[in-house]
């Protein structure tokens, strides 16, 4: 099984990541992400008009898993390991060939991860990446930001190469419903301040 990075376009240019003028721009962009990303896997690099990447959809963060023979056996509108893992498991328990898997396509906005873990990239663009950011997803830039700060907790939910348990989405919002309720509870039980006492 081989992995394959290929370098589409700035996602959310800014001043100090702006889009990109010339293929060795490209390039060096590339190179830099590979470098402080630290991948462990080959990276290419589409040219400037986006070839690739309009011809695979156009999506920003989509993923595709090719059986042996060259078929697309899973496509995944949003990059997410976990779902990703369970079509590798079911292509290789069917020897390699065959598709679709793991449900053909997996259209969920899988955007947990990002907030958590894509402060470091987004804030790369600077403000104007952040900008970018907020104006394509209102709030998008904030919650990212505060799922970065919150990574620590997080991350061993957010960002992971296999599913949750089956039973942690029931716990997750059971416990999520409990805060809300507290804070709730919280709110009503608060004594108002009267002229200023």
């Amino acid at each position: 099984m081989r992995f394959l990075d290929i370098v589409v376009r700035q996602a959310h240019p800014g001043g100090a990541r702006g889009p990109y003028r010339s293929f060795e721009q490209k390039l060096e962009g590339a190179r830099e992400f590979a470098r402080l990303e630290q991948l462990a896997w080959p990276m290419l690099v589409d040219d400037l008009a986006g070839t690739v990447h309009q011809s695979y959809g156009g999506m920003a963060d989509s993923l595709y898993l090719l059986d042996a023979a060259g078929r697309v056996a899973f496509y995944g509108m949003w990059a997410h390991p976990p779902s990703l893992q369970v079509a590798i498991e079911e292509l290789l328990a069917k020897g390699g060939t065959g598709s679709p898997v793991g449900g053909g396509i997996d259209r969920a906005p899988h955007l947990f991860a990002s907030f958590v873990g894509g402060w470091r990239g987004l804030s790369r663009g600077g403000a104007g990446g952040v900008l970018d950011f907020e104006l394509a997803v209102p709030g998008g830039s904030t919650l990212t930001f505060l799922g970065w700060l919150a990574r620590p907790a997080l991350a061993p939910l957010a960002i992971r190469a296999t599913p949750l348990p089956a039973a942690a989405p029931l716990v997750l919002g059971s416990a999520a419903a409990v805060a809300l309720i507290g804070l709730g509870v919280l709110r009503r039980h608060r004594s108002p301040v009267v002229d200023g006492q």
